[in-house]
């Protein structure tokens, strides 16, 4: 099967019409999130345990928690099967066909030093190593036509060289074939009798920039056999319901194109959150925001502007670089189930060791003895004991205390654990935002995930956020982004061109792509086109992305996307365009956040004492379900709900704003 846009057998693509039951699932490292949408009842949202070992045995028990009445029609969701191979090194054993002379291509890399001042920092081995390696006698000019020809001997040859190598995956990626591909094609179509998935560059990403696409193509041949039999399992178990998937670019696809092009979902559960936290924003009157996402493993934050997360180029995963659209995501270990400890210096480490959902933090009563951001939050009073968490599960304080107190006194506790996850959350949120020029006082923060709302206006204060808003379900947000994302296909083309040039064919061409390919995956509704364009000065090694739309002066607008972003333009300087693309969208299954979530049962408002960096306060206790548009919760408090609690400092304010969001403002 060649590059990736052929259905593959069981695998059917998703009919877009309206469906009466709809489903998003996101399976983190710890939980499996699910809401269930349904006409004529209110959202649904449960969370279950994760199964490593299978992630759809988990996806199959939170359904069956979450919706028992008619049949469910479509299931969009978010996975880290791929994401997880690449991390853990769980690959087929892939072989590279590549041209002549360029055997070392993943070798050689990029000269660039991944830690400038670490004088023993090692690159990431390669996916291939270079006894998998085949190389062939053929070449394209960087205009797309024949060097040398690529004559059927040579094509035989290399078959059974690959045959040889007993492979499980191929990745075909040729010099300059996204200039000319027939090459590729051909060997693609010969190597296909193997029985195993053939990626080839020319139809995956026809980009230039030797390293990245071979790089890009290796990585989705590399998943691919895990990814599908990941999906087979996945419809084999829950054969109803049209599945999509969600991928890096903040939107769904179908799984035969999934299955096929595996490489675009390494980013996917963050992706769809993200895509939840700018709809919020949106709903809570922030066009600018900054989405902070802490689950049980790690926390995602990404900058939200005009209500929408950005979209780049390029991505990296364990090190190595992949060239496919890609929300900008920037994650750190630090989760609920991070493990704090002692370094060799005496310092407090919090992560990115973390329990995950077997054995879990100490105080899940599972076997966990190690102390985790969980186990503080619970020691603290933070954690109500009595309450029933996803799966069943009930806090064993004293488990958490036993676990924290291990730690040596000068460690500070429990407030020292939260502390020093904070320090390293905070660095992340710096980083998408002053890091990049944005000040933060003219953002909020998103949070979401089942642990960003104990530490969300904490962390804005220290950036100097303007407020914090915290959806009606922020515990399951990733899962309900699901719903919101619209159906996304980009295709691309490098054109090396003069920006005076006349691409109106181009153009018109990826266009046509694009929205065959969405038809081509049962978009049935509205298909909307936008324009983007890679393009830089004549001499930079650089591009910058820029929206394209109508009949816009591209020169005009790489002199103000310069300006931006560096401070400065070059208008003497001719501009070259580098990349067109064409990214298609469908309408997503929801056009906004319900605001009817059930909540459950109000439970009376209470309190209890509980621990605030080096002292004991006694805070509200307030059921989230109890609240209503316009009202008011001031610090110190506890606000709970089933899928997290939002913790409130002394004098914090939240009000209930008329979309059912907790917003405190900070600043302003």
């Amino acid at each position: 099967m060649s590059g990736h846009g052929r259905d593959n057998a069981g695998m059917a693509e998703p009919s877009r019409a309206v469906a009466r039951v709809v489903a998003g699932v996101d399976v983190g490292g710890t939980f499996t999130d699910v809401v269930v949408h349904a006409a004529g009842h209110r959202p649904r949202a449960v969370k279950v345990p994760t199964t490593s070992d299978n992630q759809a045995v988990g996806v199959q028990r939170g359904i069956a928690q979450a919706w028992s009445g008619a049949a469910l029609r479509l299931l969009a969701h978010g996975t880290t099967t791929a994401t997880n191979a690449v991390l853990e090194r769980r690959l087929a054993r892939t072989v590279l066909v590549t041209t002549d002379g360029f055997a070392d291509v993943l070798q050689i890399a990029r000269q660039d030093r991944p830690a400038l001042y670490d004088l023993s920092v090692t690159r990431p081995e390669p996916l291939v190593p270079p006894e998998q390696v085949v190389t062939v006698a053929e070449r394209m000019s960087p205009q797309g036509t024949v060097v040398i020809a690529l004559t059927e001997d040579e094509v035989d040859r290399v078959v059974r060289q690959v045959q040889r190598l007993e492979p499980e995956s191929v990745a075909v990626s040729l010099l300059f074939s996204y200039a000319g591909a027939e090459h590729e094609r051909r060997l693609a179509e010969a190597l296909g009798g193997l029985g195993v998935p053939i990626t080839r560059s020319s139809a995956l990403l026809p980009e230039f920039r030797e390293f990245e696409r071979t790089s890009t193509c290796v990585l989705n041949a590399a998943v691919a056999p895990v990814m599908r039999r990941y999906l087979s399992a996945l419809t084999t178990r829950l054969p109803g319901p049209t599945i999509t998937v969600m991928t890096s670019g903040g939107g769904t696809a179908g799984v035969g194109f999934v299955a096929d092009a595996p490489v675009h979902t390494l980013l996917s559960g963050p992706a769809a959150g993200v895509v939840a936290a700018g709809a919020v924003a949106r709903g809570a009157g922030f066009a600018d925001a900054i989405a902070f996402d802490m689950g049980g493993t790690s926390t995602d934050v990404c900058l939200i502007r005009n209500g929408q997360p950005e979209v780049s180029s390029s991505a990296q995963i364990a090190g190595l670089p992949l060239r496919t659209p890609a929300v900008g995501i920037h994650t750190v270990g630090a989760g609920g189930g991070s493990i704090a400890w002692v370094d060799v210096g005496g310092a407090l480490r919090v992560g990115p060791g973390s329990a995950g959902a077997d054995p879990g933090p100490a105080c899940y009563g599972r076997g966990g003895t190690e102390p985790t951001v969980t186990d503080a939050h619970c020691t603290l009073g933070h954690l109500d004991p009595n309450r029933e968490l996803g799966g069943g599960l009930r806090l064993d304080r004293q488990a958490a205390a036993r676990a924290v107190g291990a730690l040596p006194e000068p460690a500070g506790g429990a407030p020292g654990i939260l502390a020093v996850v904070r320090a390293t959350m905070a660095r992340a949120l710096r980083k998408v935002s002053t890091e990049r020029g944005v000040d933060p006082a003219g953002l909020a923060l998103v949070a979401y995930g089942g642990a960003g709302p104990l530490h969300a206006t904490a962390l804005a204060r220290e950036l100097g956020c303007r407020a914090v808003v915290v959806p009606q379900a922020p515990g399951v947000l990733s899962a309900l982004g699901l719903l919101l994302a619209p159906a996304r296909y980009e295709a691309s083309r490098t054109v090396m061109a003069p920006a005076e040039d006349d691409l109106t064919e181009i153009w018109e061409a990826l266009a046509a792509q694009a929205h065959a390919e969405l038809v081509r995956q049962g978009v049935t509704g509205e298909v909307t086109l936008s324009r983007l364009a890679d393009a830089r000065y004549a001499g930079q090694s650089h591009e910058l992305r820029i929206v394209a739309e109508g009949e816009a002066d591209l020169t005009h607008m790489l002199h103000r996307a310069h300006r931006q972003a560096y401070g400065y333009d070059l208008p003497d300087e001719p501009v070259r365009i580098v990349t067109l693309r064409v990214v298609a969208q469908g309408d997503p299954i929801l056009s906004r956040p319900p605001g009817d979530w059930d909540q459950g049962e109000g439970a009376p408002e209470r309190s209890r004492e509980i621990g605030l960096a080096d002292q004991t306060r006694t805070a509200r206790v307030v059921s989230r379900a109890g609240l209503a548009p316009g009202d008011e919760v001031r610090g110190p408090a506890l606000i709970e709900q089933p899928d997290t609690t939002t913790l409130l400092a002394p004098d914090e304010l939240a009000v209930v704003d008329d979309s059912g969001n907790l917003v405190v403002h900070l600043a302003g």
